[in-house]
């Protein structure tokens, strides 16, 4: 049975830009009201602007996912305004490129800190208000959540990536299969609760993530080059977000939005020789480039 998301409450970090964005904008035109988080105030008001232009209600808050005060802040402001937590997208992140041993630790600290721990601030934060959602009891007329039962979800933005260490992008295939891991263990541990966990996996995507990808890089050579996502798999963000949409609608425990990488995903997996095969033959080509 699909499940009614009109009047639902949606909370995502990284919220400013790229898949946060599509995502708050698809969820706005399913009917879904909106906390928008990120650090970049002025990006997460026009966004903003444009959920509440589809004629939803949106909040935008200040938040940097590596300050346990901020995240709190987060939810209280979402719960103060809304009265409610439906769904929590950790959604905040970024990547680097740069060879595993040439990153200094502070790098991979860093990146840690803001992809794993950030999503683990979210996640901790959010479960207790989604434990608090109302089971189905009706609300006053006109007020957020009157349409009943909470959908209890929690979302990880992972990746492919986290089922495939990419040359010059260890670090960040590290935290995405961090982010993996913790996804399938919640997904048990949290189920008796009601609680829905769904780790998405999207391929490299026509954001701004490959801009500050190359912000962070200890390698400007590689960084000179890229996405390590050939153009025929690339994807748009909305494409991304109408998944997470779908997925909303009719949980499952991972979102693919590319069928073509989760097969390539399964093949890398079922088959670790011909993974480190095609991974030296991709390392050989961008150190030519």
């Amino acid at each position: 049975m699909s499940r009614d998301l009109t009047d639902k409450l949606i909370v995502i970090t990284g919220a400013s830009s790229g898949i946060g964005a599509a995502t708050a904008l698809a969820c706005a035109r399913a009917g879904m009201d909106v906390v928008l988080a990120a650090r970049r105030v002025d990006k997460l008001d026009a966004v903003a602007g444009e959920v509440r232009g589809l004629g939803r209600r949106a909040l935008a808050v200040a938040c940097d996912v590596t300050r346990d005060a901020d995240v709190v802040a987060l939810f209280q402001q979402a719960m103060q305004t809304f009265g409610r937590v439906d769904v929590a997208f950790a959604n905040a992140g970024y990547g680097q490129f740069g060879s595993v041993v040439e990153t200094d630790l502070q790098a991979h600290r860093d990146i840690f800190e803001t992809n794993y721990y950030g999503t683990l601030r979210t996640i901790r934060e959010a479960v207790p208000y989604l434990r608090k959602t109302d089971e189905g009891k009706p609300r006053e007329s006109g007020t957020p959540g009157a349409r009943g039962a909470g959908l209890k979800h929690i979302l990880i933005c992972s990746s492919i990536a986290s089922e495939i260490g990419v040359p010059k992008f260890g670090a960040y295939c590290a935290t995405k299969a961090a982010q993996d891991s913790i996804a399938g263990a919640m997904r048990a541990e949290l189920a008796d609760q009601g609680i829905v966990v769904t780790s998405v996996h999207p391929v490299g995507t026509t954001t701004e993530f490959g801009d500050r990808a190359r912000e962070f890089s200890s390698d400007k050579r590689a960084a000179e080059r890229g996405s390590n996502t050939p153009k025929s798999l690339t994807q748009t963000a909305e494409h991304v977000a109408d998944t997470i949409v779908r997925c909303l609608r009719r949980p499952r425990p991972e979102v693919w939005p590319s069928s073509m990488s989760r097969f390539a995903a399964a093949v890398a997996t079922a088959s670790p020789r011909f993974a480190a095969w095609v991974m030296r033959r991709h390392m050989r080509k961008i150190s030519r480039g």
